[in-house]
């Protein structure tokens, strides 16, 4: 406890400091969701191998350490708690969106148990409110995923998409690029029409079109597909959108902060798919060329890219075939996988909607393989083909995209160790006008502490959790009140005083007294774990009103 105290007091002196120090306009946060520092390596060479004049990525000359992620109770971190800690400077749990860790027997970090489920104040949340800055968020996953919902959402469940859905709309995010199309809902739009926003669904030329800000652009009802299937007359690259929201973003004099994610390099490197990894991150590095251009032409401009975790350990190097990678060629290492054109995740698809007897037509058409009898009798018995007739007692324990997976790479040079997340420190790459570049081996928490002090923060940003995100209990605790369900996933609660009604409901950003709309300072959030609505501390002023 003497630690955690410390802690405290050390961040205030230095939040002191900092206030006394220049800080930039414009912040971009740039994350590439799940890569391990040797999939830089493989997606370098890779590029080398398509075009012999390029030997360097673009973050290259930005390079400046390695970061440690981690959960507040685990080494080894998920999306969610990760983004969270650098947008909050607070780590948390697997699961939990931006919102204050539970307790364990294991922790990782000091924990003060009474802010449990406690959703914490983000660097974009801070940008606009302390600082009228505009603020945005680019992906490629669907909008209410991990990543983009720790920058402008607040839950312990990463799974909830309907009610971090609400709340990214209702936190009025200035510009909005990405998927998800089927998770932006009638309400929810008609909110952002009442705001003036510009919403283009699938629809990229209304995109380019767009002039100003605010805006919302959704592709695909899901997410968006890997860049190497992209359908460039119809979908924008990361890089496009990237500068399209930068162009929206920047006319704002007090600046803009920004969240870009590579999201989908973490799902195919999940599926153990190389070649979807390392061209979808090549599309990421090429995003951050532009954002790097643009700071570099503004001049005050911080651009710091990191990955949150590292996911599936990709190497060049396999335990099939150990011996001999010191005389392979370039062209022999990376041939093969450029051979394959569509992802694993695609070709799981096709193979669910034909027979087996057509499979080995598919791997040559899309991969140039010839599969034998024996491959095609394994995969048959993954536990979801859906066209198996084999007993639930004989199929495999892996899905037929697992499956596929060492199908196809065992026939490559590339190798993986797992399917998940792995512990391991990722790439850290800084450009800043001034040099004043984060470097060495800091911690996710460190890394938010940087971003605090380039943005000028005067206060901790749990000074701003604790003005916007307040129990009720103590908020209304001198009037009379209930909390009703009023859907599966919203609150609503109900306040009294004399003649006044007051009336607000989760993952809305409004309060209504006695049937009169007022804006409130931040999203209001219920946390079903604890029964708490977290709510602005000037909420009950409301029933005061005459």
């Amino acid at each position: 406890m003497k630690r955690f105290f410390l802690c405290n007091i050390l961040c205030l002196f230095a939040l002191s400091i900092i206030a006394q120090t220049a800080h930039v306009k414009n912040v971009i946060v740039m994350i590439p969701d799940g890569t391990s520092t040797s999939l830089l390596s493989a997606a370098r060479w890779y590029q080398t191998y398509m075009d012999s004049s390029k030997s360097s990525l673009n973050i290259d000359p930005f390079l400046t350490g390695l970061v440690r992620t981690n959960s507040s109770d685990a080494p080894i971190g998920d999306s969610a708690p990760t983004t969270s800690c650098y947008m909050t400077g607070q780590p948390t749990q697997t699961a939990f969106v931006s919102t204050y860790p539970v307790k364990t027997d294991h922790d990782l970090v000091p924990i003060d148990e009474t802010r449990a489920y406690q959703p914490q104040a983000t660097l974009l949340e801070y940008a606009k409110r302390q600082q009228e800055k505009s603020t945005g968020l680019v992906f490629t996953c669907n909008f209410p995923h991990a990543t983009p919902a720790d920058c402008a959402a607040h839950t312990y469940d990463r799974g909830d998409a309907e009610g971090i859905a609400k709340q990214m709309v209702y936190n009025k995010v200035d510009v909005v690029i990405g998927g998800g199309v089927s998770y932006l809902k009638e309400p929810e739009q008609s909110f952002l029409k009442e705001n003036g926003y510009n919403i283009y669904l699938d629809d990229v030329k209304g995109l380019r079109s767009c002039q100003s800000a605010p805006c919302w652009a959704l592709f695909e009802p899901y997410a968006m597909p890997y860049d190497m299937e992209r359908d460039t007359t119809k979908l924008p690259s990361l890089a496009e959108m990237t500068q399209k929201a930068i162009e929206l973003l920047s006319s704002n004099p007090n600046g803009f902060f920004m969240m870009v994610e590579g999201s989908k390099v973490d799902w195919a490197a999940h599926d153990n798919d190389a070649k979807a990894a390392i061209t979808d991150f090549l599309a990421f590095d090429q995003a951050c060329k532009v954002a790097l251009d643009f700071a570099q032409k503004d001049g005050n401009t911080l651009v710091l890219i990191a990955p949150d975790h590292g996911t599936s350990a990709l190497t060049v190097g396999n335990a099939k075939s150990n011996h001999g990678y010191d005389k392979l060629s370039l062209k022999q290492i990376m041939q093969t996988v450029d051979d394959y054109k569509i992802s694993i995740a695609t070709m799981t698809e096709k193979m669910n909607k034909v027979e087996p007897t057509d499979w080995p037509a598919l791997f040559k058409t899309n991969f140039n393989i010839d599969v034998d009898e024996a491959e095609v009798a394994y995969l048959k018995t993954a536990h979801d083909y859906k066209k198996s007739d084999l007993p639930k007692e004989q199929r495999a324990q892996l899905s037929l995209s697992k499956m596929l997976s060492q199908v196809l790479y065992g026939r490559t040079y590339f190798g993986f160790t797992t399917f998940g997340h792995t512990m391991e420190n990722v790439f850290l790459a800084v450009y800043h006008p001034k040099g004043d570049v984060l470097s060495g081996c800091p911690t996710n928490i460190e890394v938010n502490q940087y971003l605090c002090k380039q943005m000028g923060m005067t206060e901790p940003l749990r000074d701003l959790s604790d003005e916007l995100f307040v129990d009720h209990r103590k908020v209304f605790a001198d009037y009379q009140y209930q909390i009703d369900s009023i859907s599966p996933s919203q609150y609503r609660l109900t306040a009294k005083y004399k003649k006044n009604t007051l009336v607000v409901d989760s993952y809305t950003s409004y309060v209504t007294v006695n049937k009169k709309r007022y804006d409130l300072s931040s999203v209001v959030v219920y946390m079903p774990k604890n029964k708490t609505l977290y709510v602005p501390k000037e909420l009950y002023k409301y029933l005061l009103l005459k």
